[in-house]
């Protein structure tokens, strides 16, 4: 009698043979190993099956599902499902721990470099396009060609230390003065940086290119590729030189130049060549895991915010209801900021070759104005925070007005001394303000001096004093509060004009310009995103996407407040910044959900009547 086969409950929680565990711990045992070098072409071609090497993709047909293909008679409708249905690999651990190392440089520029004026913004704009589009040349070779391997990871320690030699420039990095023999040094550092990045690209697509040739597949668009890396590291090295002979101080706008030419370049040649495309790679996963890497950049900046105005509980206001619902209005924000990306983002699609090179090109403009975005809501909570500071500062001086003038000056001192030495008592904090020690010996030689024989020298030296305090504080509270060209040869600090904190507000000013034009233009990308991402849209999806364009119109008109000057100083000066922008998201977002929900309903009835 034939021996009966064994049934799934009869092998259900089976202990495995010894023989077996055996060859289970073997196949853990190798998979630790790792091969010299593997073939980069494992991804496209399977030229290789091993272990170490990425397990072969499914064809579009097998991931859709033969039967599923096999009972559509309709073509259109065929290459709907092999369109909607594409499965791709998900992303290594290099690769999101090279990830890391971006997140890291743009924490730290971010936190070192102040955005005061129209100087220091186009200089964080130019360090962020070297910083995005590096990470994406990278990001372009592997999620094609990265194949774990001795070589691969030597590789990659290179491309750690060009992210670690990025975050050595961003203390002192301000190309828009080239005067400053920090910035012809950090420039020259940058080009030699970016020279060391291009060139291990090369040898990485020229190793690609050599295993290409065995296969016969693909090696013209891979040599283009090394020689674009080839001749943009030639150029920044040319570069170096030329910020050493400082004799062109507009040249670092060539690194721009040919930055852009060398993505033109990879995305051009991997469009035309079908065979070294970004089909069915993970190149969609990895724009979205950037996505929220700068979104996240965002939490820890709120989280610096939040520490700052617990430090204010002391002498200024901490935590009141205005700066709680301020707090919670901008987290709301960055939620918000994920949803709206992640909601109309699908997964395991491929929008189509050129269509797929756009939408992820189209990701700089969109990160750069989350980071300025988010940037803007740590300087508008800290903002608050410091006006609540200075009312209080501001209600003291007010409360000395009707005293005599020796009362007045003696008084006004008094106040001073008492915040100076808040400020600075802990000993740490003097080297916020240059002239502390200055402070502490003015602060006496003032008070001793008679008011009457005050001549116009002490008049204005309290004057700087006073001024000086609110600077103080304002630098107290995080905010950067760029130091006037020229002194000012007369201030009179009893008269009604004069405003201490007039430099700050001009901060906040701009801060203002930039804050809701990247809203703006989030939104705008949002829209843009929209028409990528579905390649056969209904009224639905453009009723959606006009919705973000209108609120992108609306955050840029929202700017432009400041045509009426009474309106635009009534509303910096109040805590209704961020709340307007939640509210706005708040209710844009409500409308596209609801915009969703009849997309849906429509939908299902339309199949429900066409099935009957």
């Amino acid at each position: 009698m034939a021996m009966r086969r064994p049934t799934m409950a009869m092998t259900f929680g089976q202990k495995p043979t010894p023989k077996a565990g055996a060859q289970q711990r073997l196949k853990q045992r190798q998979g630790q190993l790792l091969p010299w070098i593997a073939s980069p072409l494992t991804h496209f071609f399977h030229t290789n099956h091993d272990e170490h090497v990425h397990k072969p993709l499914r064809t579009t047909e097998e991931a859709a599902g033969p039967t599923k293909v096999q009972n559509v008679s309709n073509v259109a409708e065929k290459d709907e499902i092999l369109y909607e249905e594409i499965e791709a690999e998900e992303a290594t651990s290099g690769e999101l721990f090279y990830d890391l190392f971006f997140v890291a440089n743009l924490t730290t520029i971010t936190s070192v470099h102040y955005m005061t004026d129209y100087n220091t913004l186009i200089s964080y704009i130019f360090f962020f396009i070297i910083l995005w589009f590096s990470w994406l040349q990278t990001t372009l070779y592997d999620i094609r060609f990265s194949v774990d391997s001795v070589y691969e990871r030597c590789m990659k320690a290179i491309h750690f230390a060009v992210m670690i030699g990025f975050a050595s420039v961003s203390t002192n990095w301000n190309p828009m003065d080239t005067t400053l023999p920090s910035t012809v040094a950090n420039l020259q550092f940058m080009a030699i940086t970016l020279m060391a990045s291009r060139f291990t690209l090369g040898i990485q697509y020229g190793v690609a290119a050599g295993y290409a040739r065995r296969v016969n597949k693909g090696m013209l668009p891979l040599i283009l590729h090394s020689a674009m890396m080839f001749i943009a590291g030639a150029v920044y090295l040319g570069l170096f030189f030329v910020f050493r002979n400082g004799t062109q101080p507009r040249a670092y706008i060539a690194m721009f130049i040919v930055i852009a030419v060398e993505v033109i370049a990879v995305l051009v040649t991997s469009a035309v060549w079908k065979v070294v495309s970004f089909k069915m790679t993970h190149l969609v996963e990895r724009m979205g895991l950037l996505t929220l890497i700068v979104i996240g950049e965002g939490i820890i900046v709120m989280l610096k915010a939040v520490n700052v105005v617990e430090k204010g509980s002391a002498y200024g206001r901490g935590w009141s209801a205005s700066i709680f619902c301020i707090v919670g209005a901008a987290v709301m924000v960055i939620y918000m900021l994920y949803m709206f990306y992640f909601d109309y983002t699908p997964r395991g699609v491929h929008y189509g070759t050129i269509r797929q090179q756009f939408w992820a090109v189209l990701h700089f403009p969109y990160h750069l104005s989350i980071v300025l975005a988010v940037e803007g809501l740590r300087q508008w909570t800290t903002y608050w925070s410091y006006l609540q500071a200075q009312h209080v500062i501001s209600r003291e001086f007010n409360n000395v007005g009707t005293l005599s003038r020796d009362a007045l000056k003696n008084q006004t001192l008094d106040i001073i001394d008492k915040y100076v030495e808040y400020l600075y008592h802990d000993e740490t904090s003097k080297t916020i303000l240059k002239q502390y020690y200055l402070l502490v010996d003015e602060i006496p030689y003032l008070r001793d001096l008679p008011i009457d024989s005050w001549s116009v020298e002490n008049q204005t030296t309290l004057g700087h004093v006073t001024t000086d305090l609110f600077r103080g504080y304002a630098e107290f509270y995080g905010i950067k509060v760029p130091k006037a060209k020229t002194e000012q040869t007369f201030l009179d600090p009893f008269s009604p004009d004069y405003d201490p904190s007039k430099d700050i507000t001009a901060v906040y000013r701009f801060v203002f310009t930039y804050f809701f034009t990247a809203f703006g233009c989030i939104f705008f990308m949002l829209g843009l995103f929209g028409l990528f991402v579905r390649r056969k849209k209904d009224v639905w999806d453009y009723i959606a996407v006009t919705l973000r364009f209108v609120v992108g119109i609306t955050f840029c008109l929202l700017e432009r407040i400041k045509a009426d000057p009474l309106m635009y100083d009534d509303f910096i000066a109040s805590p209704w910044p961020i709340p307007v922008v939640c509210i706005v998201m708040f209710i844009t977002l409500w409308m596209d959900k609801i915009i969703g929900l009849f997309a849906y309903r429509r939908m299902k009835g339309k199949m429900n009547y066409n099935s009957v």
